[in-house]
């Protein structure tokens, strides 16, 4: 799988370009972040973090937007260190160099705007 590019409301990963956010499993399953979702679109809650642990990866990169404003909550760092599971958190166009990189087993969520 390979993330291609991103700009302010877009994704284009493996040549198909996604308007919402994204959630990619480590099985490389791609998912709209909005479907079945609840609580806050700028935090990253223990919540969708178990949504990207089945499989389970080794590492889970957030892309916090285009500007940086998605906050990770600190009970989810919490959370995922007691899973073993390292945490990146980046802005969105950081996040998917260091994910396109990555050779451990990895998930990702990939917020698209602000």
């Amino acid at each position: 799988m390979k993330i291609e590019k991103t700009g302010f409301g877009w994704i284009v990963i493996d040549g198909k370009r996604y308007e919402t956010d994204v959630l990619i499993l480590a099985d490389n399953t791609i998912l709209n972040r909005y479907e079945n979702f609840t609580g806050n679109n700028h935090e990253f809650s223990i919540e969708e973090a178990k949504k990207l642990l089945n499989p389970k990866p080794e590492v889970i990169v957030v892309g916090t937007g285009q500007g940086g404003i998605l906050k990770v909550k600190e009970e989810t760092i919490d959370f995922l260190k007691k899973e073993k599971v390292k945490l990146i958190a980046l802005p969105t166009p950081k996040a998917i160099e260091i994910f396109n990189k990555l050779k451990e087993k990895k998930a990702a969520l990939f917020h698209l705007t602000c």
